[in-house]
């Protein structure tokens, strides 16, 4: 009875093995299925990019009564105010997003398309898939910071600073559901290092240097957000279709690089992280 007890335990461990590689094998045999061949016919990628960049600085609606005060007033708070957005050239930035989705999502060999119009995209097919970007935005902000410690008697120090923040924030639309929206963000920060130099009569001396965001990291960024779009879209249809087949416990990382997958051990919560977030049902 032990024995047999032994072999059911290791044949259900095998049979646990092989259920863990079909499913590697099922991703990774899907995507390499993405340019098409004689028994699979290409996939197809339908693109609506964004046409505008919606600018919102956060600093200015902290301004009590701001949109009462005169225009020459709100100019001169906007310019002492505003670190990228008045330097933001709308078209580089657009175009910085789109070459780098587009780009990204034609590594998979599917055919992408982008299409000025979302209402002349067909409907959306088992190798058919709608990627639609109503709306892209160039967010400026501060955020207030601090940085403290403590001495050995207890006695409690702080450094306050103010950190420059930006974000770009693309709001997303998937197949032909045009009720649930989805969001990512894309967010940089000025990075501060300080130390201390001296404590002195209950005082602390600190020294500090900021390395401060400038326009070119928020090309970058938005660079860096079309990228990261098309990457998660790509892991998006590989996740649905292996929902489909009944295999939905792992998540597959998609590395434009070599065009593969990979597995990483990621909880749940990282998952939602990483994955697009659903922000409402009309």
């Amino acid at each position: 009875m032990k024995r047999i007890t032994t072999y059911l335990m290791i044949a259900i461990a095998a049979m646990s093995l092989a259920s863990c590689l079909s499913s590697n094998e099922m991703a990774s045999e899907y995507l390499e299925k993405f340019p098409g061949d004689k028994d699979f016919p290409q996939v197809k990628i339908y693109v609506c990019l964004p046409t505008e960049v919606i600018h919102t600085n956060q600093t200015l609606n902290q301004i009590d009564n701001f949109l009462y005060l005169s225009p020459s007033v709100q100019d001169s708070i906007i310019i002492a105010n505003t670190k990228f957005l008045n330097r933001i050239d709308d078209k580089v930035f657009l175009q910085q997003f789109t070459d780098n989705l587009l780009y990204h999502l034609r590594r998979t060999g599917a055919q992408v398309e982008a299409v000025a119009d979302r209402n002349a995209i067909p409907r959306t097919g088992e190798n058919c898939f709608v990627l639609n970007i109503p709306q892209i935005e160039a967010e400026e902000f501060i955020k207030k910071s601090r940085s403290e410690f403590v001495e050995k008697n207890g006695t409690y120090y702080h450094y306050d600073y103010v950190l420059n923040g930006y974000s770009t924030n693309v709001w997303y639309l998937f197949g032909n559901d045009t009720n649930a929206v989805y969001y990512k963000n894309f967010e940089i920060m000025d990075k501060f290092k300080g130390q201390v130099e001296e404590v002195k009569n209950k005082k602390a001396s600190v020294t500090g240097k900021f390395r401060r965001i400038n326009i070119n990291d928020v090309y970058e960024d938005v660079a860096f957000a079309g990228k990261r779009t098309a990457i998660l879209f790509v892991e998006k249809i590989v996740s649905e279709y292996l929902a489909s087949k009944g295999r939905d416990n792992t998540y597959y990382i998609y590395n434009p690089i070599y065009n593969g997958l990979g597995v990483d051990a990621l909880s749940t919560q990282a998952v939602k992280n990483r994955t697009f977030q659903k922000i409402n049902n009309k």
